[in-house]
C-alpha cells in the first residue's frame, strides 16, 4: 500500500501523528490568518505530509459539519460526508490553486458535492420503494452558492438563530439549496403566500442585523 492510499484509508479525525514525521505546529489561534494556515496545510498534504490532514481537520471540522447538517438534516450522514470530504481533500490537495479562490470555498465545494450525492441517493431509494431518511430533493442545484469566509460563519449562524424556526427553514432552502418559492411550499406543505411572507420577513430581519453590525 503506497503512502497516499495508506494515509487516506487510515485517516481518523485528530489521530495522533508519529513523532518526527513533520514540523507542523498547532492550528492558528484567535487573530491568526486561518485562510493562510489552511493553504499551508493543503500544500503540505500535496507533499503527502500526513499530519497536515489532522491540522486541517481541527481548523475546519466544526464549520463544515454545520454546513453539511444544513444540507442533509441528519447528523450521522453529515459526519460521514465530512469524513469522506477530508479523505478526498487529502487525495486532491495538489489540485488546489490559491490563485483561483479561498481554501474554505474549495473545501466546501467538495463537501457539498458529497452531500448532494447523498440526497440523490435518498431520492433513488424513495423512487425504488426503499426507505431513506429525510425528504428527497425536488430539484438539484446546478451551481454552488456563494460561500462566506470561515471566520464570518459564526456571525451568520448567530443571525440565523435569531429568526423564527419557520423563517430560518425557508431561508436555508432558498439560499443553500436554491429552491424556488413553489418548491419550498411543496416541500414544507405550506401555502405559497405563507412561504413568500416568511422569506420577506426573514430577509428584512437579516438585512437589519447585518446593517446594525456594520
Amino acid at each position: 500500500m503506497n503512502q497516499d492510499t495508506a494515509a487516506s484509508a487510515t485517516f481518523r479525525p485528530m489521530a495522533a501523528t508519529p513523532s518526527g514525521t513533520t514540523s507542523f505546529t498547532a492550528p492558528p489561534g484567535p487573530g491568526e490568518d486561518s485562510s493562510a494556515r489552511a493553504a499551508e496545510c493543503l500544500a503540505a498534504m500535496a507533499r503527502r505530509e500526513a499530519s497536515a490532514l489532522d491540522q486541517l481537520y481541527r481548523l475546519w471540522a466544526a464549520p463544515l459539519l454545520g454546513l453539511a447538517m444544513n444540507i442533509l438534516y441528519d447528523r450521522t450522514e453529515a459526519e460521514e460526508c465530512l469524513q469522506d470530504a477530508f479523505v478526498r481533500m487529502w487525495r486532491k490537495a495538489g489540485d488546489f490553486d490559491p490563485a483561483r479562490g479561498q481554501p474554505f470555498v474549495w473545501a466546501f465545494g467538495i463537501l457539498r458535492g458529497l452531500c448532494l450525492d447523498r440526497l440523490r441517493y435518498r431520492t433513488r431509494l424513495k423512487r425504488g420503494g426503499g426507505i431513506a431518511g429525510g425528504t428527497p430533493l425536488s430539484k438539484e442545484p446546478s451551481a454552488a452558492p456563494a460561500v462566506l469566509a470561515a471566520d464570518d460563519l459564526a456571525r451568520v449562524q448567530q443571525f440565523m438563530a435569531r429568526l423564527e424556526p419557520a423563517e430560518r427553514e425557508c431561508i436555508q432552502l432558498a439560499v443553500l439549496m436554491e429552491y424556488t418559492h413553489t418548491e419550498i411550499a411543496e416541500r414544507l406543505g405550506t401555502p405559497l403566500g405563507t412561504v413568500k411572507n416568511r422569506l420577506r420577513r426573514a430577509l428584512t430581519k437579516l438585512r437589519t442585523l447585518f446593517h446594525d453590525e456594520i
